[in-house]
């Protein structure tokens, strides 16, 4: 049976790419991908976008491309109340040399000796931003998350994951434990620094009873990615995307493109909440 459709936005640094997702007996279905080209500030082109390609009736998911921020740490049990204080507390401090103020969230569970507590901050400016362009659309906002979160619903939620991808100033190495950034760390493009920054995370991991990744997913880099890392893939192993049904304009979903995959993660993020 068709369930609600809903519509994952990612904008990226050159483009903004919106898919539309339902489920069909558990399984996703994208029914159409857009792609338009950024010309000015994140609120005014995901406005623009909205207007142009908009799905009111949809529940909506948004993220921007920018850098990791986010730290996890082994905390004592907590209220939920003392939670958000500490987090708030500890992300500001930890983010408090940003160029532009942070807006600070969290997430917790448990772990061996108490609980795992994830603290993420976003450009506020830009989040409110794309908050504001799609309520005056009259989109319904149901998630507006940090990069690059959504792949860790693209490759399945494992129980320990590697991901490995390109940002301004390097490549990011991070390890992920179902939707938790464990670890992350900004290395050069080289192999080496790569595969070093790799068991470093992993020995991070092991402190919290991580297991050993499933898979790596490296994405985003132009050229023939398996050549390049092939040693990074011969240690880990590949982690593979989960599987998608394309129908209509969905078939110009791209398997390849970090954009598209990361539209496709968050729909199926988003989708979670309709089952």
């Amino acid at each position: 049976m068709k369930q609600k459709r809903v519509m994952a936005i990612v904008v990226g640094i050159d483009e903004i790419v919106g898919i539309v997702a339902y489920k069909v007996d558990g399984q996703t279905v994208i029914e159409n991908v857009i792609t338009q080209h950024r010309r000015g500030t994140i609120e005014q082109d995901t406005e623009d976008f909205f207007d142009l390609y908009g799905e009111e009736d949809a529940w909506i998911g948004c993220v921007y491309e920018g850098a990791l921020r986010a730290i996890c740490m082994e905390t004592p049990q907590m209220e939920v109340g003392d939670q958000y204080s500490f987090a708030k507390r500890e992300g500001f401090r930890a983010f408090d040399s940003e160029d532009a103020p942070v807006a600070i969230d969290y997430a917790s569970r448990p772990s061996k000796n108490g609980m795992l507590l994830l603290i993420v901050a976003l450009n506020n400016k830009d989040g409110r931003g794309m908050a504001k362009a799609i309520q005056r659309g009259q989109g319904h906002i149901k998630v507006i998350t940090y990069w690059p979160e959504p792949l860790a619903h693209s490759r399945g939620r494992e129980e320990s994951m590697l991901f490995i991808y390109p940002e301004t100033d390097g490549v990011r190495v991070s390890l992920w434990s179902d939707t938790f950034c464990i670890a992350n760390e900004l290395v050069t493009e080289e192999v080496v620094d790569i595969l070093q920054a790799c068991d470093k995370l992993i020995k991070q991991g092991e402190n919290w009873r991580i297991p050993y990744p499933k898979g790596v997913a490296i994405t985003g880099f132009k050229g023939d990615v398996e050549a390049m890392y092939e040693d990074v893939f011969t240690r880990y192993g590949a982690l593979e995307q989960e599987a998608v049904h394309l129908v209509g304009k969905g078939t110009d979903y791209n398997s390849e493109s970090m954009i598209h995959e990361m539209a496709m993660g968050l729909a199926k993020r988003i989708l979670l909440y309709v089952e």
